[in-house]
Order: structure tokens, then sequence, then C-alpha cells
């Protein structure tokens, strides 16, 4: 199938995505639509139009209408794919939402099933069951509004306030005591992991797709910069391949030579142990 489109396709086991971008010839991607049909005739494997969506994206994108066997394609703002919600102004308010509700009913259910949670329980708990729904493709939809970075950390806030000798410690201490890194942390540790991940080809992604080597082989610091693309709109700043940037070229050689992932991540811990349960100013 991929081999009857001109633009771009993605697929992953019955999904498909085309997509194309904006200065490429909009009337191809009709082309190629109209190229799936017909293959889709020839094996006799109808597609279903109620389940194909179109979504623009991009501030000055038009909203093309695209046809499907005739039958205009509906537009939608905001499409779930690989189990997280796009919007089409790239936000992930919904998102964070998402992910809020379900760690929180994970941790509700954890609060009725242990009658006492201590020091040891809480943390493996939280890390093994709650964590995990936080932190869920976090390269792509981590939050950068205050307000959603607010709503996920009060999660954990929340957590830490059950174990009753912490609960009127301030929130970082709590963190200390319990050796629970900040949400925000995480996320930057893990913001560096892939990136970490990409240069050594742990990912099945190109490093030259998504970021690109600083030219300049006599700048301070490490052999392995990265050059800062250009990035007027919120979002584009916060976009993964912007907002790693400055945190990557900041790393000291020693942290980013590591010889193995798992170095790699102790070593990271340990150079930036003095904020690793800090907050950000949200509250």
């Amino acid at each position: 199938m991929p081999a009857q489109v001109t633009n771009t396709v993605k697929m992953f086991a019955d999904d498909t995505k085309l997509y194309c971008k904006m200065t490429a010839n909009h009337d191809g991607l009709q082309d190629d639509i109209d190229a799936l049909v017909r293959w889709s005739e020839t094996w006799l494997l109808p597609f279903n139009g109620a389940k194909c969506k179109t979504m623009h994206l991009g501030f000055h994108n038009r909203d093309r209408t695209y046809h499907l066997n005739g039958t205009a394609v509906a537009t939608c703002e905001e499409e779930r794919d690989l189990g997280i919600i796009i919007d089409r102004q790239l936000r992930f308010h919904k998102q964070t939402a998402a992910a809020v509700a379900k760690a929180s009913q994970i941790f509700a259910v954890i609060r009725r099933s242990f009658a006492n949670l201590d020091e040891f329980t809480l943390p493996l708990l939280f890390k093994a069951l709650v964590r995990p729904f936080l932190e869920f493709g976090n390269a792509i939809w981590g939050p950068f509004s205050k307000e959603d970075q607010k709503r996920l950390e009060r999660v954990q806030r929340r957590a830490t306030r059950l174990i009753m000798d912490l609960r009127d410690l301030p929130y970082p201490d709590r963190l200390r005591r319990l050796g629970l890194p900040s949400l925000h942390y995480r996320r930057r540790r893990g913001d560096m992991v892939t990136v970490y991940q990409l240069f050594h080809g742990l990912l099945d992604v190109p490093l030259e797709s998504l970021l690109t080597r600083h030219e300049a082989q006599n700048t301070r610091g490490h052999q392995w910069k990265l050059r800062k693309p250009n990035a007027k709109h919120l979002s584009r700043r916060n976009a993964f391949s912007v907002r790693i940037i400055n945190d990557w070229n900041a790393l000291p050689t020693d942290v980013v030579a590591a010889e193995s992932l798992s170095s790699f991540k102790a070593r990271l811990d340990r150079h930036w142990s003095s904020v690793m349960f800090d907050i950000p100013t949200l509250y």
C-alpha cells in the first residue's frame, strides 16, 4: 500500500496516517487518497470512511477538504493516536487531563487496597503503577503550560501526603524523604535519555530526522552539541526537537560520553542531583 502514494505514509497495525507538509502540493494528497481507494478496490479491502478523519496542523494551514470515494472526509480537532491525544494546536491539554484521570483512578485503587502506606511501600507502588500513566509518551506531549504541569504534579503531591509522618513537610522535602524525583525532573531526564538513545541508534528513528548536529567544532563543551532551530510559536518552542537543545548542550562530556544507557542515566542523575527534587515556580 505505501508504494501507491507520493507523500508520507505511516502505518501501525491496521491504522494508517497519510500527510504532507504545508509547502507540498495539497492536490497531490487528494491524488494519493484516490490511489489508495483504487488499491483497496483491487485487493478487496475497502476503507471504512466513517473512521477516516482529516486534521489540519499549523496556524496558517488552510482547511482543505479531501474526499474518499466521493464523500468528504470529516475534519477533527483532536484524535487519539497510539495512546496519545493529538490536538490541532499541539497543546495536549486533553492528553494531560486523560493521563491525570487514569493515574488518579489507579491511585484510588491503591488507597482502597492498602490500609497502611509507609515510606517504603508508597514509592514502590507509585513508581510501578501510577507514574507510568503520567510519563507515557512524554517526549511527544510533555506539558509546557503551568496549569497542565500543576495538574500532573498534583497527583504525586497528593500521594506523598498520605504518609502521616510526612504530611506537614513541604512537598520537596517529602520527595527527598521518599526518594521520588519531581515529575518535572523526570520529564527533563526522559528527554535527555531519548536524545542519548537517538545518538546511539537505540531507537528506530534516524537522528537527522529530528535533530541537527552543531557544525562548529570549536565550541565549548562536548563534541555532540546540537544546533537549535528557530521557533516562533510557543508550541514549536516546546516541541521535543527544540526544548531539549539547551539541556543537552549544557551537559558535561563525562555524562554525554557514557558507554551505556544505564551509565548515562546514573551520571545524569548525579549531575542533576541538586535539582532532582526541585519544583518549578508553579504554585
